[in-house]
């Protein structure tokens, strides 16, 4: 597949670990869909940023927005900045 949009939910967002779920097998499938889609869209509530879980599937690199409810915090928006990630508070 070669999604144009993937809108995908994660459960920790971090500035070094990046995009993260406590489930392997969900990892697998988000990990093939931020590969292939032409652009990835991650949406986490505020609990989740500054926080890692135990499988990554992607870096802050890998995605175009963030779509969130809460503020990251220093190190998270500097992460954000740099790897050029579109922050959208909803």
């Amino acid at each position: 597949l070669r999604p144009d949009v993937a809108i995908i939910g994660t459960n920790a967002v971090h500035a070094q670990f990046g995009l993260s779920t406590p489930d392997e097998a969900e990892a697998e499938v988000k990990r093939a869909a931020v590969a292939s889609a032409r652009r990835v869209i991650v949406v986490a509530d505020a609990s989740k940023l500054g926080e890692e879980s135990l499988v990554r599937f992607g870096g802050l690199d890998d995605i175009d927005a963030l779509v969130t409810d809460g503020e990251p915090d220093a190190d998270l928006s500097e992460a954000l900045r740099v790897a050029d990630v579109d922050l959208v508070r909803a």
